[in-house]
């Protein structure tokens, strides 16, 4: 914290951007199989894997990732975000080092789960470090930053991973969690927590440090507000039975659930999971390492569609326009693998699936790839809002879990093209929910829309 860097926010973009390279890394975790499992399942591997030995180090990371939720906000309360975040980054680093000397499927399985394991942590640990140390002007694109690194380690996999060995990449992915533990040691704890913990001088300290360019009657005048705010929040206590007695609670835990499921039962950790796969599967002419790359780069670049867009037509509308294109995207997919399932020559096709998947990704990335956590944080009153998060979250990635693992069993035994039916029957769902369920909450404040679940009179969803 004796470091200064440039500019007046300077101490704070360096802190949000070294506190997001673990984004990075934890984007390869995911990832990482896409170019992998075409490795393990060669004939010649050194650990020759399966199909269904394949489905379960696809789907292992997604399980690991469950309890990251649940655990990862009791560490951060025990350690504070800086320890979590830092804790979160070693176990990582075990994760690579368990898939680099792995000599059975086994250890690539406890490789994989405790990569998820340490995602969890991630997914809850950034979004709560970055919203406490950023100023109000900036915390909305600041915020935005972790989705962008997420997906830079998607993309680091497609770029590198067809071109590797299985061992070289892995020394590749050591890369951004290094690189964490160097920045990040010299950033500081959020100051939210030192005043949780009473600890008033290192809070203003830390706090002195973010703000800097800032006079000290600013600096002052926002740690007054600070301590008055987390002690407010500490004094509301609440339990899990509050998310289900009172209607809006249940309301909102309903819709943030029912959304989060939606996302990953459109399919996006299959894809993510099994694109190179998915492209051999099809067999067309276009090189499924390339493929994989464009689907990369497409989700790299979307990331930035979705604040514009939503801003101008609003988050429910958005989600409708993105389930419906996902259905469309999926249905297609399954239409050409049905086409060489029944024996069809799809080779005058070759552009076929990369195109369908394409559509898929940005039908996913501009709407259901952010915006329902976009909604979770508006169903909740404070008091309950890391319970009713955690569950939702949970649940979603339960779900990946389930998917993931499935989605190579129901190829093999009934075709590709049933599976991604199945997907596409699932966004129909989702566009369905969205339409019926989804208040429009453009302009109103969060106390109306918790008075809109709670149907109290005057509280109407917006136009």
């Amino acid at each position: 914290m004796k470091l200064n860097f440039p500019g007046d926010r300077g101490n704070l973009y360096v802190s949000v951007c070294a506190a997001n390279l673990v984004a990075i890394s934890i984007g390869t975790h995911y990832s990482w199989t896409s170019p992998a499992l075409p490795k393990l399942e060669a004939p010649g591997s050194f650990i020759h894997l399966t199909s269904n030995e394949a489905s379960w180090v696809g789907s292992l990371t997604a399980l690991g990732t469950i309890f990251g939720p649940f655990l990862g906000g009791w560490v951060m309360d025990k350690l504070g975000r800086r320890w979590t975040l830092m804790l979160a980054d070693v176990i990582n680093l075990l994760a690579w080092a368990v898939l680099l000397t792995a000599t059975s499927a086994w250890h690539i399985y406890m490789g994989r789960f405790l990569g998820g394991f340490s995602g969890g942590f991630v997914y809850i640990g950034i979004p709560v470090y970055v919203a406490e140390i950023s100023e109000p002007q900036v915390r909305g694109p600041v915020g935005a930053i972790f989705a962008f690194l997420l997906v830079g380690g998607f993309l680091m996999e497609f770029l590198f991973g067809p071109y590797v060995s299985y061992s070289t990449l892995i020394y590749i992915n050591f890369i951004p969690p290094v690189l964490f533990l160097l920045f990040f040691s010299l950033i500081p704890e959020s100051p939210h927590y030192f005043i949780r913990k009473n600890k008033m001088s290192r809070a203003l300290d830390s706090l002195t440090w973010l703000r800097k360019g800032r006079s000290l009657q600013e600096v002052q005048r926002e740690f007054t507000e600070l301590q008055d705010a987390v002690h407010q929040s500490t004094a509301e206590k609440a339990n899990v039975s509050d998310l289900v007695r009172v209607r809006g609670n249940r309301k909102g835990l309903i819709i943030s659930i029912c959304l989060l499921c939606g996302q990953q039962l459109s399919g996006i950790n299959v894809v993510l999971f099994y694109a190179q796969s998915i492209f051999i599967m099809s067999g067309t002419s276009i090189s499924s390492s390339v493929s994989s790359i464009v689907l990369g780069v497409v989700l790299f670049a979307v990331q930035g569609l979705a604040v514009p867009l939503t801003k101008l037509f609003g988050v429910k509308n958005m989600m409708v326009v993105s389930a419906a294109g996902m259905a469309v995207f999926q249905f297609s997919l399954g239409v050409f693998f049905y086409c060489i399932y029944n024996g069809h020559n799809m080779s005058s096709y070759p552009w076929w699936p990369l195109a369908s998947l394409v559509g898929y990704i940005i039908s996913f990335g501009t709407g259901f790839g952010s915006l329902p956590y976009t909604v979770m944080g508006e169903m909740f009153p404070s008091n309950v809002k890391s319970i009713g998060s955690a569950i939702s979250a949970g649940s979603s990635w339960f779900m990946a879990f389930l998917v993931t693992l499935f989605f190579n069993n129901i190829s093999e035994s009934l075709g590709p093209h049933f599976a991604f039916f199945i997907l596409s029957i699932f966004c129909i769902i989702s566009f369905l929910f969205t339409i019926l369920f989804v208040p429009d909450t453009r302009g109103m404040t969060l106390q109306e829309i918790l008075d809109l679940l709670n149907n109290q009179r005057g509280a109407k969803s917006k136009a």
